[in-house]
């Protein structure tokens, strides 16, 4: 079903090419009479965000929380992270930064 739905949309760009998909995908007829594909929004909602976690504005590592996870628990997480202590040498945080859904940068 995904080729098929490929075959479709690469059809304005490369239609030989997308003629030849078609027909070794098995469809029935030109790929120019097939229905274009229909939107599914339930393939759009993201599950985790991937936060990129600054100290002092220097990016030093990512961290992949769920998308319902709160500015607490991704402070929290990142807190906990082993290499949070490595780059903090002891030291605490002077500031944390959490921009739900972006970045956490970590002021010390």
């Amino acid at each position: 079903r995904t080729l098929r739905d490929f075959a479709v949309l690469l059809e304005p760009f490369a239609p030989h090419t997308a003629e030849a998909l078609w027909a070794e995908l098995g469809g029935e007829g030109s790929v120019v009479l097939a229905p274009y594909p229909v939107l599914n929004p339930e393939y759009l909602v993201k599950d985790s965000i991937n936060y990129p976690v600054q100290f002092n504005g220097k990016t030093r590592f990512q961290l992949e929380m769920p998308a319902s996870a709160s500015a607490a628990e991704v402070e929290a997480a990142v807190m906990a992270h082993e290499k949070t202590a490595h780059f903090l040498e002891g030291r605490s945080p002077k500031k944390v930064i959490v921009v739900p859904g972006r970045i956490v940068n970590v002021v010390g």
